[in-house]
């Protein structure tokens, strides 16, 4: 019975969850237009967004694509030759990678997903936000607060700084759908519901093979369950069981993404170099030079804290002044309210000791107001496994989003209020608050929108001279260090050509092979020798002159120039 319950609540909620994914897909359509959305046209890939990461993301793909099947299933043997890479460590989004191979005898020969996928993250965001605005809710007003609550997740500024230039961390609906689910089994647990929460298993299995930094802020939701199953039913054994399961899928699927037991060295040195500024809330200032607000300046920060960017819009900001200042009236107005706030912060407070600690990790030991504040000293034991998830800025994402919904909650309380119980207000609220979103983030909307619509740079990888190169050829090596303005290029030129390649685009990790190979081929051809399957690289022009004495003649070989880069193509 209490199953049969569980699946109405869930279809239920169903239509609710649609409306905002429909709300999500209007914002992007909105945005980016239909441009990314053709799977045959990479050529704004090509001319990489706001910075160059969309390359390697998509160099992986196309490498990978045209690997061998091997275990782990994110093992790519095309890149960094000998010694391949699982694409975890090029932010490739192992799973929709992997799904999209096993496709690979029926796609086309260009085929970049990496629209769509951009276009689903925004839906499922939506649908996300949705289920959060009206999980409180019934009725036509449910609808309505689905509909807004949707449309206004889908404009965080932070899901918009992210889209495009990193994919993989535009998919904020994993730890969005994980707070939902959090707060829904916890609100069962005080209904006297205690159904297992395999959603965080899910949850935890999708983003390890998604991108790794959503597994902690998935992770600490499936930890709130686990206390809250042992403090609310005292079954603390039940609790750790479900925590374990969701621990165990998460390792899992790390292990057959490539993510996890690879060699690989996951940490990274450099934690505190990519961290929050605690001014980041309202710091309209990120990566592009793009104006995030109509209204508030740019704020000072250190380099680097770009990648922290949180500006929550200035809407949400009016939100959550008008949240704290109700809440802190009625505590001090209302006898009642006291009542109300002490069961508040007692339902609450293992989700708010989670959102301190995100907080602390974000900032880190660098520790900054604007351009005021400094760095704490901290044993490099504890240096080396924060820098795990070294991009420290990022784990504020949820504590944000608890802003965001501590905002909402508030102003459907205070409404309810105000209106003494009228329905209507807090619709009416909701909609002025997306209006002042929208407005304030009006002009980043223009400038991301021209960005498809400017003339798109012919590059390396979709030259004439290169158009050819896989014909009679298995290999692209690179014969010393590329500039790395065109590492990324050359690496999708030889995906798109399905040539393995022996260079290294991975963000972790050294492969002492691929530097072999590189020190090989370069002997080789010192050697006047050269291997017929292979077509040799360089970006340096003084060994290209080389080339062009050691084989003036050679009737067997192509020697040519592509956007500064040096090819010599047996033929």
């Amino acid at each position: 019975m209490n199953s049969l319950r569980r699946n109405e609540q869930l279809f239920s909620r169903l239509p609710l969850a649609l409306l905002g994914a429909l709300a999500g897909v209007t914002v992007f359509l909105l945005l980016y237009g239909t441009a990314t959305l053709h799977p045959a046209w990479d050529a704004w890939v090509l001319n990489g967004y706001d910075e160059t990461d969309v390359q390697q993301h998509y160099a992986g793909w196309v490498l990978f694509r045209n690997s061998h099947w091997a275990f782990p299933l994110g093992l790519a043997d095309t890149i960094a030759v000998p010694d391949g890479t699982a694409i975890s460590y090029t932010d490739s989004l192992p799973w929709v990678s992997i799904l999209f191979k096993a496709l690979r005898g029926v796609l086309p020969s260009t085929f970049q997903w990496f629209g769509w996928y951009t276009l689903l993250c925004f839906a499922l965001q939506g649908a996300a936000g949705a289920l959060l605005t009206a999980r409180r809710a019934t009725g036509r007003q449910a609808v309505l607060l689905a509909c807004l609550g949707g449309a206004l997740f889908a404009c965080l500024p932070t899901l918009w700084e992210r889209a495009f230039r990193h994919v993989a961390l535009a998919s904020h609906y994993l730890y969005l759908f994980a707070l939902y689910f959090y707060l829904q089994y916890r609100a069962g647990l005080r209904a006297g519901k205690k159904g297992f929460p395999w959603v965080f298993a899910l949850l935890g299995f999708a983003a390890v093979g998604i991108h790794p930094y959503y597994l902690p802020p998935v992770m600490l939701c499936a930890l709130l369950a686990m206390l809250d199953c042992g403090r609310l039913t005292g079954q603390w054994g039940r609790g750790a069981l479900q925590f374990g399961v969701s621990l165990g899928a998460s390792a899992l699927g790390g292990v057959l993404c490539g993510a996890l037991g690879t060699g690989t060295a996951v940490s990274r040195d450099g934690y505190g170099s990519f961290s929050m500024n605690l001014n980041a809330l309202f710091n309209p200032s990120s990566r592009g030079g793009y104006t995030w607000s109509r209204l508030l300046p740019v704020q000072a920060q250190q380099p680097g804290q770009y990648d922290g960017f949180n500006y929550l819009g200035l809407g949400v900001l009016a939100l959550l002044a008008f949240a704290l200042a109700y809440r802190l009236l009625a505590v001090l107005c209302r006898p009642a309210a006291r009542g109300a706030a002490h069961a508040w912060w007692g339902r609450n407070w293992p989700l708010l000791a989670a959102c301190a600690f995100l907080t602390l990790f974000a900032a880190s030991n660098k520790i900054y107001f604007g351009n005021a504040g400094g760095e704490l000293p901290l044993p490099q034991a504890l240096l080396q496994l924060c820098g795990i998830f070294r991009s420290s800025g990022r784990m504020f994402y949820l504590a944000g989003a608890c802003l965001v919904l501590f905002g909402i909650d508030t102003l459907q309380d205070g409404c309810a209020m105000l209106a003494r119980g009228a329905k209507p207000l807090a619709v009416l609220a909701l909609a002025a608050v997306l209006a002042v979103q929208v407005w304030d983030l009006s002009a980043v909307a223009a400038q991301k929108k021209a960005v498809f619509a400017a003339e798109i740079n012919a590059t390396v990888a979709n030259d004439a001279q290169t158009a050819e190169l896989g014909a009679g050829h298995t290999r692209l090596l690179a014969t010393s260090p590329v500039r790395e303005d065109r590492l990324r290029l050359l690496a999708i030129l030889a995906g798109k050509q399905g040539l393995a390649t022996n260079l290294d685009i991975a963000v972790s990790g050294s492969h002492p092979g691929a530097q072999g190979a590189m020190e090989a081929a370069y002997t080789q051809l010192q050697s006047g020798q050269y291997d017929a399957a292979t077509v040799y690289v360089t970006t340096d022009g003084g060994e290209y002159e080389q080339w062009q004495s050691l084989f003036a003649g050679d009737a067997g070989v192509r020697l040519f120039v592509a956007d500064s880069c040096y090819f010599l193509a047996p033929v």
